[in-house]
């Protein structure tokens, strides 16, 4: 039975995951001590999907119409919420343990808290993903947070007329960009919450993926692209910046916090011109291998036919 004033609203959107549907579900109607509802919109499935999520009853409040891909859905299910708090996770992503949406729930005895961010466990949970700074620094490097473990207040899917669908990929990254830009203020834990599936829409795409992240960066950073992508891949990858790169950045208008973050970042100034040729051949050869395993474990998931890992 749905609680009628619910704290927080877990939504699922789905369309044909009928292999992985009832784990998701399952994994949040056993969560504990807080006050929940499961809402799950279906775009039409063709497969069993849909017998598997009537199968739970009252349990979930379901609907189902068109949409035109998954942040749509989203935006379609958000404003059906009745918890102050929302939570999206994906139809083939779970809550590691009965604890989980607790553990998220700690930081807003806070009242300024308005979004939280756990950590994600992937690849059979040999890889953590964990939050980033949650301040405008986040501009510089990408996601600010795995979404699945992103709990935020309705009001701000609301205000911020939740998401951009021009976005097919990285519509949450814009999303969580804006509610940074508008001051929101964030908090995380440091501890996983979900595991998050691969082989979904944006790691069979991850090129796509990429060029839209790099695309909603430039206009954040109010850059262009190959900025952008620079910048990620210095303070993301890890990879030795150019001085044309530290030049760039040195005249640029940016926040404190930006500044604060990028002081903490490099410690004192470094570039690739003025460092050792072993420091660089070390960076480069550790950036290349950490790439090429990437790009090998996409290649392998955009074969696979089913959401797997």
């Amino acid at each position: 039975m749905q609680n009628k004033n619910p704290l927080v609203t877990i939504i699922t959107v789905v369309r044909n995951a009928e292999d992985t549907i009832a784990r998701t579900i399952s994994s949040a109607l056993n969560q504990k001590n807080v006050s929940f509802e499961v809402l799950v919109w279906d775009g039409l499935s063709t497969d069993r999907t849909v017998e598997q999520i009537k199968t739970f009853g009252d349990r979930v409040r379901f609907y189902s119409g068109k949409d035109s891909g998954v942040y749509d859905a989203m935006n379609k299910a958000f404003p059906l919420a009745k918890g102050k708090w929302i939570l999206f996770l994906n139809a083939d992503d779970y809550f590691l343990h009965p604890l989980a949406l607790e553990k998220l729930l700690i930081p807003t005895s806070d009242p300024k808290v308005d979004y939280v961010c756990g950590e994600a466990k992937m690849l059979f949970g040999l890889k953590r993903w964990k939050p980033k700074t949650l301040t405008d620094f986040d501009f510089f490097i990408g996601n600010p947070s795995n979404h699945q473990a992103y709990l935020c207040k309705k009001d701000i899917y609301t205000k911020l007329n939740g998401f951009n669908i021009k976005f097919r990929y990285s519509a949450d990254v814009d999303f969580m960009f804006r509610v940074i830009q508008k001051g929101y203020l964030g908090k995380s834990i440091q501890e996983p919450v979900v595991h998050y599936s691969l082989g979904g829409l944006s790691t069979k795409n991850v090129g796509k993926g990429v060029s839209e992240l790099e695309s909603i960066m430039a206009h954040f950073l109010n850059s262009d692209l190959e900025f952008a992508r620079e910048a990620r891949l210095v303070f993301h990858e890890g990879r030795y910046p150019r001085k044309s790169f530290l030049v760039n950045l040195a005249s640029r208008k940016l926040s404190e916090s930006q500044w604060r973050q990028i002081l903490l970042y490099f410690g004192s100034k470094v570039s690739a011109e003025s460092t050792s040729f072993a420091s660089k051949l070390f960076s480069f050869f550790k950036v290349f291998l950490i790439n090429m395993i990437k790009k090998a474990v996409f290649l392998i998931l955009s074969l696979l036919p089913k959401r797997v890992l």
